[in-house]
């Protein structure tokens, strides 16, 4: 029964470690401790996630455990210091290489992690079996790669013969082909430390069998920072926390460490290329100089990225704070350092050209002048033309640029998207920051479409030299960003005339202007309903002209022009009428027409002639004639009308007779006209000018046997039509004004 216990033990133990381990999750949940009678087991937990791990004492490495998931799953045992020992399919069996706490993982098939509730357990399994030759070393494997002076590490073995009897013996070489023993080094794991580069393996005995050798390990040596209270000077190695390459950091830690470059004049870069901390507790604060009253550059619960110095000394501060509970990996970090770039100093400052040309540049290295924070743009906030979302200087490189003949500029870095800030300042000279005055800032796309800068400055003297600054937009931060500086003018148009339209037309606003930028906005003088973006609807709105403003802005400059639109009334030729008329008379087609009539039409007569007047001498037969007007304002369509002017023979008519013994005199005359009238009948009188328009008229103005005064002494010299009537008849006089 024993040697069937051993073989099935030989069996799943070998097995499951030539499986892939997990990586270690460090998500706690349960523990308990190993059961110490054979057969006995415990519950570690009824609701273990698969990615937690539970903390075990009590592993005694004389016995066999088996680490079980109720409903399958897979198992990965870790020792003290974070290396996988035993990993396979649950159940896993596990005899432990030496007595002690080890930390069980519980996860999915394929390492995988879910939030549903798993029942864990631990069974004594009983007594390990003696081992049995030939002995199987295994291979030798240790908790980091790359070990740091004075770091401790742990040498085990993987897929080793286990059971009782057996005995070890750890080595190391330089060469990977002398090895030596370890004095006392003989158990199953060691811990270790190194200062060279060092090969390990170990000799595996069962009882008096057969010695074998592990395949071994290599250990390089590394120039490594570990978080501590102190300082630390070099331009190169790696930045750990306090747990090193391969532990985690402690709880309740509060470090300082401040990291000074070994160049001379250079600035120190700390590249975090591993983060990872408990995000809700523990952060590390990092200060640009060599004490905590450094200025702050941020602190963080997320990786950082990448942090430059810009101190004058180029060093960096850390602050590491951890609660009191639940620790991770930390952080693992690359340490440079850079050398400021020449534009770092404002007399060396870089020429740009002001054409529109991407020039690409790094501010990695740089920092601060003395006396230069001095000049930092107030904190007015981003998206704004005359300071900074913070007045703080870090990492600032110098430009210059000659101003146009424009006077503006367009400033844009958006090519390269970097989060920067620009400020740009009138100086007689480089020797002192005292004698710069800032003229213009951003801190962010002013259009709000990048936290790169792009705004404009206004107001500039042409052919002036003027010094540019740009900085990070983050106080930790630098890199790789570009800018661009352009003329800036820009042209609302000029107006191209009245642009007449009819009642109800909608009008392209643009037709007014010519010369235009696109992209301004459309404003109306006069409140309307008609006004959208560029057009306009003339439906419902007066006939008169209207001013349509045209506004171009960008950033600081601004143009507008004005668009006329003109706005006509529908034609009107007036109503049709009729006109009574002797054989021959001479007749105003006019006093024809009612409602509202547009004068300066064109008359057509019944053979459809044009005629040259709205008077005409009818017909000398008697009949009905018709007579055209049509109407047009030069805008809106024609409007026509129609007079039908019944022609009768007069020679009976008493009414006829009357009219016609009437009579004007003087005629010509310079403005006071005299009407005759012996017929017993009144009259009344139309006065027309040659245009249709009336100038003067009278409703029994012409009395009974009375000499009637027509006083045209204010109107203009020239041809009048005087149109006497009595309801069915009516005669009209040429008369003259001179």
């Amino acid at each position: 029964m024993i040697k069937f216990l051993q073989s099935l033990f030989m069996v799943i133990g070998i097995s499951s470690l030539s499986m892939a381990q997990c990586t270690f999750n460090n998500s706690p949940f349960g523990s308990g401790a190993a059961p110490t009678t054979a057969g006995t087991t415990i519950t570690i937990s009824t609701c273990n996630f698969y990615g937690e791990y539970s903390p075990v004492t009590g592993f005694v490495s004389s016995s066999v455990y088996i680490l079980d998931i109720v409903g399958g799953g897979y198992v990965t045992v870790f020792d003290g210091s974070m290396t996988a020992v035993a990993y396979g399919p649950a159940p896993l069996s596990f005899t432990p290489p030496a007595n002690g706490t080890y930390n069980v993982q519980w996860n999915g098939t394929g390492c995988s992690t879910d939030s549903n509730c798993h029942t864990t357990t631990v069974t004594n399994f009983g007594p390990a079996g003696p081992c049995s030759n030939p002995v199987n070393s295994g291979t030798a494997v240790s908790s980091v790669g790359v070990a740091c002076p004075g770091q401790t590490f742990t040498l085990s073995l993987n897929g080793s013969t286990t059971g009782s009897g057996l005995s070890y013996q750890w080595q190391t070489s330089s060469n990977n082909i002398n090895f030596t023993d370890i004095p006392g080094a003989t158990g199953a794991t060691l811990q270790t430390s190194q200062t060279v580069l060092t090969y390990y393996q170990c000799i595996v005995t069962c009882s008096a069998g057969i010695p074998g050798i592990s395949t071994s390990v290599m250990v390089d040596m590394g120039s490594c920072v570990i978080m501590a209270n102190g300082s630390a000077t070099t331009c190169g190695g790696t930045f750990f926390d306090s747990g090193g390459s391969a532990g985690n950091y402690m709880n309740s830690e509060n470090y300082t460490m401040t990291i000074y470059p070994s160049t001379p004049g250079s600035l120190l870069q700390v590249t975090f290329n591993a983060f990872n901390l408990e995000s809700c507790c523990d952060d590390i604060t990092v200060y640009n100089g060599n004490s905590i009253a450094s200025p702050l550059m941020g602190t963080f619960a997320t990786n950082p990225g990448s942090i430059t110095s810009s101190a004058i000394d180029g060093s960096l501060t850390f602050v590491f704070s951890s609660d009191f509970s639940v620790v991770y990996s930390g952080w693992e970090a690359s340490i440079s350092c850079i050398t400021p770039p020449a534009n770092d100093d404002v007399c060396n400052a870089i020429a740009l050209p002001v054409n529109g040309t991407v020039g690409n540049f790094n501010n990695g290295g740089a920092g601060i002048e003395p006396g230069e924070t001095m000049i930092a743009p107030p904190g007015t906030g981003f998206n704004t033309l005359d300071g900074w979302g913070n007045s703080t200087m870090s990492f600032t490189t110098w430009f210059t640029f000659i101003a146009p003949a424009e006077g503006n500029v367009s400033i844009s870095c958006t090519d390269v998207p970097f989060d920067g800030q620009v400020a740009v300042y009138e100086a007689p000279n480089c020797s002192s920051f005292s004698n710069f005055i800032l003229v213009g800032a951003n801190d962010n796309a002013m259009d709000f479409s990048s936290s790169a800068p792009e705004f404009t400055v206004c107001g500039l003297t042409p052919g002036t030299t003027y010094y540019l600054v740009f900085d990070s937009g983050s106080t930790f931060a630098s890199g790789a960003f570009s800018i661009a500086i352009s003329p800036l003018s820009i042209s609302a148009g000029a107006e191209n005339g009245v642009v007449d339209v009819c009642s109800g037309d909608v009008v392209d606003l643009y037709d007014g202007i010519t010369g235009y930028d696109a992209g301004g906005t459309w404003y109306e003088t006069i409140p309307t309903f008609g006004l959208s973006g560029n057009t306009f609807n003339t439906a419902g709105v007066g006939f008169i002209t209207f001013d349509f403003e045209y506004v171009v802005e960008n950033g600081c400059l601004s143009d507008t022009s004005i668009s006329q639109i003109q706005v006509f009334g529908p034609s009107s030729a007036g109503n049709d009428g009729t006109i009574n008329a002797c054989k021959g008379e001479f007749v105003n087609l006019l006093s024809g027409l009612s409602g509202n009539v547009d004068l300066g039409g064109t008359w057509y007569s019944p053979t459809n002639q044009a005629l040259p007047g709205f008077t005409t001498t009818v017909s000398s037969i008697p009949g009905q004639f018709n007579y055209d007007y049509i109407a047009s304002n030069g805008v809106c369509p024609d409007d026509t009308a129609n007079i039908v002017v019944n022609v009768q023979d007069c020679t009976a008519g008493i009414e006829d007779a009357q009219l016609n013994a009437m009579d004007i005199y003087p005629n010509p005359s310079s403005g006071i006209f005299h009407i005759s009238n012996n017929s017993g009948i009144t009259f009344n009188y139309v006065v027309s000018d040659l245009n249709g328009r009336i100038v003067a008229q009278s409703e029994n103005g012409a009395e009974v046997s009375e000499l009637t005064i027509l006083d045209l002494s204010d109107t203009m010299n020239g041809l009048y039509i005087v149109t006497i009537s009595n309801g069915s008849t009516n005669r009209s006089f040429r008369v003259i004004k001179e």
